[in-house]
């Protein structure tokens, strides 16, 4: 039985999904007549919203963005003003952007359900644009150390970040009457993210991936789908060029080298 293959490719990293699928001429392992529950459909949209944006935001941010939450002192305003301020906020930080000769990339969500009423940024940092000129924008409550941070930017940091916003909103957006009505919010000039899928005609693979020239393996699962298929993931991550210096071997002048000290050393040992 042939699996699909579908290859991720980020600045920095590689991620690999192997995995079966009746599509590809495998049994049904439920019977036809089986039909999903509610939230059995909730828990796989869910799922697949938090893999798509932590590849949106893998793709286009990286180390040192900044992450902004902003929130509303008293009094908390309605949905709809909520709405309007995050709105001019983005517009206004856009033209603050283009006066530097910089293009605005960025990431929201808001969410009010079981507390106030807040949003979530994620922008790319600009040289002369920080807490203090961004926090200019938002004169309904300050900026400080916890409401204005620096992204980490690795693999694992956009996971927790993509996780975190759509659990945020998983159950807002479904609501009548929501603030958001998608998930998130994205500027259009965000780079989509780059995947391949390939269709192999083995029955199996390898449970302990072997790394490519240039990229060292950093995590390998092996499981089984919900529709009882075999599966695998592994992250590779690419090796710096300073990485690459601490490990590379004597060369071949570096050897000559020794080959010429070495006689001379012996010579001088002889009685």
């Amino acid at each position: 039985m042939p699996y699909r293959k579908e290859i991720f490719t980020a600045p920095g990293i590689r991620e690999i999904k192997k995995y079966h699928t009746y599509r590809l001429g495998g049994k049904h392992t439920r019977a036809d007549n089986y039909q999903k529950t509610e939230e059995a459909v909730q828990k796989g949209n869910s799922r697949r919203a938090k893999e798509k944006l932590y590849r949106l935001i893998v793709t286009n941010f990286k180390r040192d963005d900044y992450r902004i939450d902003l929130t509303y002192a008293e009094p908390e305003p309605d949905p709809g003003t909520a709405l309007n301020r995050i709105r001019k906020f983005i517009r206004q930080l856009r033209s603050k952007y283009r006066k530097k000769k910089e293009e605005l990339k960025y990431i929201y969500v808001t969410e009010y359900r079981g507390h106030r009423i807040h949003h979530h940024v994620l922008v790319n940092a600009v040289e002369g644009i920080g807490r203090k000129e961004i926090g200019e924008l938002w004169p309904w409550s300050k900026l400080n150390y916890r409401s204005f941070r620096l992204f980490d930017g690795d693999p694992e940091d956009c996971r927790r970040l993509a996780w975190y916003l759509i659990k945020e909103t998983d159950e807002s957006i479904r609501e009548e009457g929501a603030i958001q009505k998608l998930r998130w919010c994205a500027s259009k000039n965000l780079q989509q993210p780059k995947i391949r899928k390939q269709t192999i005609y083995s029955r199996k693979w390898s449970e302990k991936p072997k790394a490519p020239k240039g990229y060292q393996l950093a995590e390998v699962e092996n499981g089984y789908t919900t529709d009882g298929y075999p599966f695998q993931f592994y992250r590779l991550i690419r090796i710096l060029q300073e990485e690459k210096e601490q490990v590379r071997p004597a060369t071949k002048k570096q050897k000559t080298v020794k080959k010429e000290i070495n006689p001379t050393v012996t010579e001088r040992g002889r009685p």
